[in-house]
């Protein structure tokens, strides 16, 4: 009987998309801080000989190549009014028609783009493993300069930590999945530096060269154990599962409310960074269209104050009619 009013979706949407160009100029920083990273890292793993410090280039590397996949699919989830979804045509009267639907499927552009963001990370972290399991099979001899190597390590360790610090202040500000998801991706990618910097001591310190192919496979292993867990989590998303333990926290809250009888049935799910919830509840026969209008209004509201819900949907039965 009644969805999202039209005026507060307009609200969510442009709050929505103000944030997601705002996380996609944030993002830059993360691109120029990776490349810069990679290029000082590689560098000093092919004059310094070390194996360990090469696939934390690589890692930082995949920080590039995901970044930039969050980067567009931000752009894409942030375009409105466009008379296209992607390059296919939208007609006039289907936008009109859907309303804010398109500007939702915009949204989960961010969710695709992040899911092959996932998938990269796998090609490289596979190379990683492959690049380490030939050193602990062939065992080459060569010298490692520790000192150099291990700058190098430190250097991008300090410098991601840095990073992580910025993309958690923008991530809570903005409240972006996003940025949240850089800040957890430079967080692990600072103390993967950080451990390659212990790694790269250790070695110079045991003269046991083998100590560089093991920690190499590790960390190649590490890369691809994230990147499957963000594929899953993105996939996970593009078919609309949700926690259900959210979902019951969702229907008890809205259940407690004195005009609502039932809360006949409850779904939510991600459209990119928004939580939206679609909600149909029976009440009093006798309710009139005014009462009904500002119960919707209270759900919608209590559900963005209490839970951080984007919009709620809302249909409205009469009781005894179930």
């Amino acid at each position: 009987m009644n969805a999202v009013h039209s005026h507060d979706w307009e609200q969510v949407q442009q709050a929505a998309v103000n944030n997601l160009r705002r996380a996609h100029h944030h993002l830059w920083t993360n691109v120029a801080a990776y490349l810069g990273l990679f290029l000082v890292e590689y560098f000093c793993a092919q004059i310094g000989h070390s194996q360990v410090l090469r696939a934390d280039a690589f890692n930082n590397l995949s920080g590039i190549f995901s970044t930039g996949l969050l980067m567009t699919g931000l752009y894409i989830a942030a375009k409105t009014d466009d008379d296209d979804m992607w390059g296919a045509p939208i007609s006039p009267e289907e936008q009109h028609a859907i309303g804010p639907r398109i500007q939702q499927s915009r949204f989960r552009f961010e969710t695709i783009y992040t899911l092959i963001a996932g998938l990269v990370m796998v090609v490289i972290a596979a190379d990683v493993v492959y690049q380490a399991a030939m050193i602990l099979i062939q065992r080459p001899t060569y010298h490692l300069e520790a000192g150099l190597t291990a700058v190098g390590a430190g250097i991008s360790s300090l410098i991601l930590l840095g990073l992580w610090a910025t993309n958690h202040h923008w991530a809570h500000v903005l409240s972006n999945s996003a940025l949240a998801a850089a800040a957890r991706d430079s967080w692990t990618d600072a103390l993967t530096s950080l451990v390659t910097v212990l790694t790269i001591l250790g070695i110079a310190w045991l003269h046991a060269t083998w100590i560089d192919g093991v920690a190499s496979l590790i960390l190649g292993l590490y890369i691809l154990w994230t990147g499957v867990k963000i594929f899953r989590n993105s996939a996970l998303n593009l078919v609309d599962y949700f926690d259900p333990t959210l979902e019951k926290a969702y229907r008890t809250q809205i259940a407690q409310m004195p005009d609502v009888q039932s809360v006949v049935f409850l779904k939510a799910y991600y459209d990119g960074n928004l939580i939206m919830v679609s909600v149909t509840i029976a009440v009093n026969p006798q309710m009139t269209a005014t009462t009904i209008y500002e119960l919707t209004r209270e759900i919608n509201i209590l559900m963005k104050q209490r839970f951080n819900v984007a919009a709620t949907a809302l249909m409205v039965v009469p009781a005894n009619r179930l």
